[in-house]
């Protein structure tokens, strides 16, 4: 598995980059962030777009959300504090 590098999500079947840090495309089932379309077309840092997902609440983006889920803890897997 592996961690979105936005919210922490530590569930990601697939790596947001490729090891030369080539977008991979895949999108996180938590925060939504899609490597390639939003930061490299749509033109906004990780840092923007994590803020933007918590201003709007941190919601998870498509369910099934897993019961025992919390933000804050996920977060704490990419040394973020909330």
């Amino acid at each position: 598995m592996y961690v979105c590098i936005v919210c922490g999500f530590n569930e990601l079947d697939l790596p947001q980059y490729t090891e030369e840090g080539g977008p991979m495309f895949n999108i996180c089932s938590c925060c939504g962030f899609q490597s390639g379309y939003h930061d490299l077309d749509r033109e906004i840092t990780i840092e923007e777009y994590r803020q933007q997902w918590i201003d709007k609440g941190a919601k998870w983006t498509f369910p099934p959300r897993p019961k025992d889920w919390d933000v804050k803890v996920q977060l704490q897997n990419i040394n973020i504090e909330l």
